[in-house]
């Protein structure tokens, strides 16, 4: 082999290796060619769910592995994702999320991934009402209504979805700082994930803890071997 046959090599081994990143495609219109052209060059695996009638799915294979409705529509796939994002985040599947309502497979699989500590990452160009995108669309930011959309938007960040643009979207999972955000009042009790990938927070004053964390650390200080 070559040199440049065995790094290519190497490169799709290292691919393989790295946990995927669950994609979840709805039906939203505005951008969706250049954000599945640049979600295609990010380097990192992706496994797709198409959400029903969407026009461009034939494209999307070409972008990753589609997963079949029947292995994504019922429960999340089992896997040790890196993410979940949401590409074409409109405002329905936002406000689903927010109140809790989860009509759709979609809504319901977000739920889970939230559930689960899995980071959420979304586009925020369809659902908020100053994006350009929106802009475009003629929305007037100004609006009783725009507020209320905005008002959902903080609502759904509360939950640990993170809205960002497309930049910041790829730098969080290229990075592997795709997390969910910090503890906050909105999540009183600290689970076994929380202390495991930031011991810290079970020290603060004002820390509540799941009773399996409380084993966690009482174990834990017993196996010091558990500490490395």
């Amino acid at each position: 082999m070559t040199d440049e046959e065995i790094e290519r090599l190497v490169t799709r081994i290292i691919h393989r290796l790295q946990p995927p990143v669950l994609v979840m495609v709805t039906a939203a219109d505005g951008y969706r060619q250049a954000i599945r052209r640049r979600l295609a060059a990010c380097g990192l695996p992706l496994h797709i769910a198409l959400d029903e009638g969407i026009p461009d799915a034939a494209c999307w294979q070409e972008t990753g592995a589609i997963i079949p409705p029947s292995a994504w529509q019922e429960a999340l796939p089992a896997m040790a994702w890196r993410a979940a994002i949401v590409p074409f985040l409109d405002y329905p599947l936002a406000a689903d999320l927010a109140n809790g309502s989860l009509h759709s497979p979609f809504a319901r699989r977000l739920h889970e991934a939230l559930l689960s500590g899995l980071p959420v990452l979304a586009l925020r160009y369809h659902c908020d009402p100053d994006s350009e995108l929106n802009q475009l669309y003629g929305a007037a930011t100004r609006s009783a209504y725009a507020g209320q959309m905005r008002a959902t938007l903080a609502r759904l960040t509360e939950c640990g979805v993170t809205l960002c643009d497309m930049n910041e979207l790829l730098e969080r999972l290229t990075s592997g700082s795709a997390a969910p955000p910090p503890v906050n009042a909105t999540r009183r009790y600290l689970t076994v994930t929380d202390v495991v990938n930031n011991p810290a927070l079970a020290a603060a004053p004002d820390a509540e803890l799941t009773d399996a964390a409380i084993d966690f650390l009482k174990n834990r200080k017993k196996e010091p071997y558990l500490n490395k």
